[in-house]
């Protein structure tokens, strides 16, 4: 078996608007998606299920 190499490429570039957000707002802007992503997943869910009924 052949091992595979895994290398982070970090040429990642933070937009100017993120980069000057103080960490109380990077807190904020964190917990509105963290719950906007965790509202799409129940409504998923409850299309799933109603597929499935």
């Amino acid at each position: 078996m052949i091992d595979k190499k895994y290398f982070i490429d970090d040429r990642v570039i933070i937009p100017d608007k993120i980069k000057n957000m103080s960490n109380v707002e990077i807190e904020a802007e964190i917990a509105r998606l963290e719950s906007e992503a965790m509202n799409a997943k129940k409504e998923n869910m409850k299309q799933v299920k109603k597929e499935t009924a």
